[in-house]
C-alpha cells in the first residue's frame, strides 16, 4: 500500500485504509477530480454553515451577522442586538380572546383582556412606532385596532382606524412598517388586499389563481 501512495502522488496526504489507498486534503479544501490533487472547498454551499450570511476563501470562510445582530462566541451564529439596552425583548401572543406581552423567560407583562378585544383574529407590529395592530372580528362587526406598547411592555393608547372596506372575512394581516400600508388576506374571496395607513383608501392586488390563502408576510425594505 506505501507503494500504492507513491503512485497516487498525492498534492496533501495519502491515506491507507484496510481495502485501499486514497488522497485526501487539509481543511478547507477537497480532492479534485483527478483523485490527486486538491480543491477549495466551498463551505458556503453546505447548508447550515452559518446561521445568516457565509463569504467563501480560499481553504477557508467567514460568517457573519445583518444589521442588528451581533456574532456569538461560535463564529458562525448571530443573536439580535438588544437596544436600547434598558428595553428586554418581548413575546407578543394573539389567541382568539387576547393578546399577550411576555418576557422571553415566559413571564406575563401585559395582556389586552378579552372584553376589549373579543374575536382577535391577526396582528402585526409596526417597528419603527413601537406599536401593534390587530384585526377583531365578532357576528355583527369587524374592527382594526392600534395600541402603542411603552417601555415597561404595556399597550397605551389603543384607538381605532376606520376602514373603507369590511375586514369580516381577513384571515391575517401584515403592516409594511414603512409606508405604513396595511395588507390583508381574504379568505372567503380569495383575494389579498392593501389600505393605506389611515383606512380611507383600499386596493385590491390579487384575486386570481389565489386559493384558500392562509398567511402572508411583506419585505418592506424590497418593496
Amino acid at each position: 500500500f506505501e507503494t500504492k501512495c507513491w503512485q497516487l502522488n498525492c498534492q496533501y496526504k495519502c491515506a491507507i485504509t484496510r481495502n485501499s489507498t486514497k488522497c485526501y486534503c487539509g481543511d478547507g479544501f477537497e480532492v479534485a477530480e483527478d483523485s490527486r490533487s486538491c480543491k477549495d472547498f466551498d463551505e458556503c454551499a453546505v447548508y447550515g454553515t452559518c446561521s445568516q450570511t457565509c463569504t467563501n476563501a480560499y481553504g477557508s470562510y467567514a460568517c457573519s451577522c445583518v444589521e442588528g445582530y451581533l456574532m456569538q462566541p461560535d463564529n458562525k451564529s448571530c443573536k439580535a442586538k438588544n437596544e436600547p439596552a434598558d428595553r428586554p425583548p418581548l413575546l407578543l401572543i394573539a389567541n382568539f380572546q387576547s393578546i399577550l406581552a411576555l418576557y422571553l423567560n415566559g413571564t406575563t407583562v401585559s395582556t389586552l383582556d378579552s372584553d376589549e378585544n373579543n374575536g382577535t383574529q391577526t396582528f402585526d407590529v409596526i417597528y419603527d412606532e413601537d406599536s401593534i395592530c390587530w384585526v377583531t372580528i365578532s357576528e355583527t362587526s369587524s374592527e382594526l385596532k392600534c395600541a402603542m406598547i411603552i417601555k415597561t411592555g404595556w399597550f397605551t393608547n389603543q384607538r381605532i382606524i376606520t376602514m373603507a372596506q369590511n375586514l369580516h372575512n381577513v384571515e391575517q394581516m401584515a403592516i409594511d412598517w414603512l409606508s405604513g400600508n396595511f395588507y390583508f388576506v381574504d379568505r372567503i374571496s380569495d383575494r389579498i388586499f392593501v389600505c393605506s395607513r389611515n383606512g380611507n383608501i383600499c386596493i385590491t392586488l390579487i384575486d386570481l389563481d389565489l386559493h384558500n390563502p392562509k398567511a402572508i408576510a411583506v419585505d418592506p425594505t424590497m418593496g
